[in-house]
């Protein structure tokens, strides 16, 4: 029977490059994504190259509280939260890619060496801990896979 946290690093690795439950993975999907697309924007005024970006924005946010970071914040809607992001060539997109693998390391890494008290430990800078944090990392992340998949389909009509 896995541990919480167990179930938390379990859950990142299956939606983010592995076998999830509801079908495709981040990646999966994100490899299915022709570079071109990656900016447009039919969907509000989110682009496939924002979302990611904005995912990648949470995994900073939440590495910067595991090494003890009480400073750095993202606060809901800034533009810190939903970076404006252009993708000019295919190696650009490769890089945005290239960089969420990146994030996505560093988080299970640093999961890797905390313990289950980090659940209960209080986010720094923050009146919250890490238990809300580390359990919806996945379901955010699935949440705007949903939206990607979406604006992806609608380029490809």
């Amino acid at each position: 029977m896995l541990t919480p946290l167990n179930h938390i690093t379990s859950n990142l690795r299956d939606c983010f490059d592995g076998k999830p439950w509801y079908g495709i993975s981040i990646i999966e999907k994100l490899n299915q994504v022709p570079w071109e697309v990656v900016n447009e924007r039919q969907y509000g005024s989110k682009s496939i190259a924002v979302l990611v970006q904005h995912i990648i924005n949470w995994r900073i946010f939440v590495l910067k509280k595991l090494q003890g970071d009480t400073d750095y914040d993202l606060k809901i809607d800034s533009v810190e939260d939903w970076t404006q992001v252009h993708i000019s060539n295919e190696k650009d997109w490769e890089d945005l890619i290239e960089l969420l693998k990146t994030t996505q390391k560093q988080l299970l890494e640093k999961l890797a060496q905390a313990d289950a008290s980090i659940l209960e430990s209080q986010v720094p800078g923050k009146d919250y801990t890490f238990r809300p944090i580390l359990t919806s990392i996945s379901q955010h992340d699935i949440y705007h896979l949903g939206q990607i998949a979406m604006l992806n389909a609608m380029q490809s009509k």
